[in-house]
């Protein structure tokens, strides 16, 4: 019988290198993958005349429900709606996001996300429970039966920045995360802890030291109340807290060069570590955001670094001490950025999922050689390996999900606000050139995005539930 579609005349990018060929599409999965004339007939069939095709990305490190002027359902929904559009015109198909932040029991909170979502998203989706307390650590058993498997540990947090999210002022401390550890390893393998390493006294003092200094050049300043050395003491101690448990840590958007070194010799005593950093880290620097005038607009928490952390982040790509890039991404508009002092604006990046691919394909591949498995695994294998989801994600296999997206190599475009087809209103990328663009985006199978538009008629996003990967 005839499969529903054919992908011809293509660099397929699959987990074990690079063919010239294609892949078939039945009943939403990929069904068959090779040469052209080894794929079976099909009812449609589209050429893609040298276009390399690409696993759909997984972005595990997003926030809905938490960037607009208030939180709760109704801000979730509307984020799900209206801003998973934004995933299809970057190639992303999966993404992971934060389910509310609060006090109630994590299953009321997972239920609600997933209520949020389901029906009313464009990508397909997972969802993250921030731990605050040691009540809701004893509810972990019930969001691992509900599907979830990963679960956020605000660490870098204190003060007045941990009471906005629910947390006792003196923040997530050994003791809560032994205890959530505990309960995580006594729910099967698949679940796992994901902290925001970053060591939060020392910071605060050093903000208050700055903003009376009166730069200009602020996110160099703001890079500079976070020592080098911040990420790694939180890695070094909640890493082995995890190991004791067998668990992997999953430290989210590491942008220090001397992280990467801590994450090295923890791997080289035994210590399991899967880390992330975000596209931002990858390609841009303090003082290069500061000469474009980026100011408040790329304040992030934990900051945008220097040259050598960069650098030291690519290697660190290379040889698979980072094994995962996400965004980091939240729905901020452009007055939470703008209407405020630079010191007392929100932390944090607007919704950056449109432009991660063409971003890193331009820095990765064609500025510094990086190869294309080694991309799709950052991108997307790694995180759908770690979230108990492959190969129904991940990866262009027999049987998988056809979450795909094609991507011309050679085109070039100017990134910026008029790419993007959600409630995005301001972007740090723009006027940036990028050669490799994302031209097509298929969803289980059904085009979804294409030259940039959303094609597909309606939201088929779902919820990914684990056991039936």
């Amino acid at each position: 019988m005839a499969c529903d579609l054919t992908l011809k005349g293509a660099t397929v990018v699959t987990p074990g290198g690079t063919i010239n060929g294609g892949i078939a599409i039945a009943d939403e999965k990929i069904s068959a993958v090779g040469p052209d004339a080894e794929l079976p007939a099909a009812r449609r069939e589209i050429k893609l005349e040298g276009k390399i095709l690409f696993p759909g990305l997984f972005d595990p490190h997003v926030h809905f429900g938490v960037g607009g002027k208030t939180f709760g359902d109704d801000t979730m929904l509307a984020d799900f709606e209206q801003d998973t559009r934004e995933c299809l015109v970057g190639g992303v198909t999966t993404i992971a996001t934060t389910t509310l932040i609060g006090n109630d029991p994590l299953t009321d909170l997972f239920n609600r996300a997933l209520r949020c979502g389901s029906g009313h998203s464009w990508c397909d989706f997972k969802l993250t429970s921030c731990v605050n307390n040691f009540e809701q650590a004893a509810t972990i058993p019930g969001v691992v039966k509900s599907g979830g498997v990963s679960f956020k540990f605000f660490t870098g947090f204190i003060g007045a920045q941990a009471e906005a999210f629910g947390i006792n002022r003196e923040g997530i401390n050994p003791d809560l995360f032994y205890t959530a550890c505990k309960a995580l390893a006594a729910n099967g393998p698949t679940a796992f802890p994901m902290i925001h390493a970053e060591e939060p006294y020392l910071r605060g003092l050093l903000v208050d030291e700055m903003r009376k200094q009166g730069r200009k050049d602020l996110l160099t300043a703001w890079a500079e109340t976070t020592p080098e050395w911040a990420e790694s003491v939180q890695v070094f101690t909640y890493g082995h807290i995890a190991s004791q448990f067998r668990l992997p840590l999953y430290p989210v958007h590491i942008s220090s060069g001397h992280t990467v070194k801590t994450i090295r010799y923890l791997r080289q005593q035994g210590i399991p570590v899967v880390a992330e950093t975000v596209a931002l880290f990858l390609c841009i620097t303090a003082p290069e955001a500061d000469a474009k005038s980026l100011g408040a607009k790329a304040k992030i928490q934990p900051p945008i670094r220097f040259d050598e952390d960069r650098e030291a982040l690519w290697s660190a790509i290379r040889d698979g001490t980072i094994r995962v890039v996400g965004t980091d991404s939240l729905t901020y508009s452009a007055s939470f950025k703008e209407e405020v002092d630079f010191w007392d604006c929100r932390v944090g990046l607007n919704l950056q999922v449109a432009d991660t691919l063409a971003l890193l394909f331009d820095e990765g591949v064609h500025r510094r050689g990086v190869d294309l498995v080694t991309l799709a695994r950052v991108l997307s294998e790694n995180a759908a390996r770690l979230y108990g989801i492959y190969p129904q994600k991940g990866a262009i296999v027999p049987g998988a999900d056809a979450d795909l997206v094609v991507i011309d190599p050679e085109r070039e475009m100017t990134l910026g606000r008029s790419r993007y087809r959600g409630r995005t209103d301001y972007s740090i990328w723009e006027g940036r050139r990028v050669k490799g663009v994302p031209v097509m985006t298929f969803l289980r199978g059904h085009p979804a995005m294409q030259d940039g538009e959303i094609i597909a008629d309606r939201m088929l996003g779902k919820h990914v539930d684990p056991a039936h990967a």
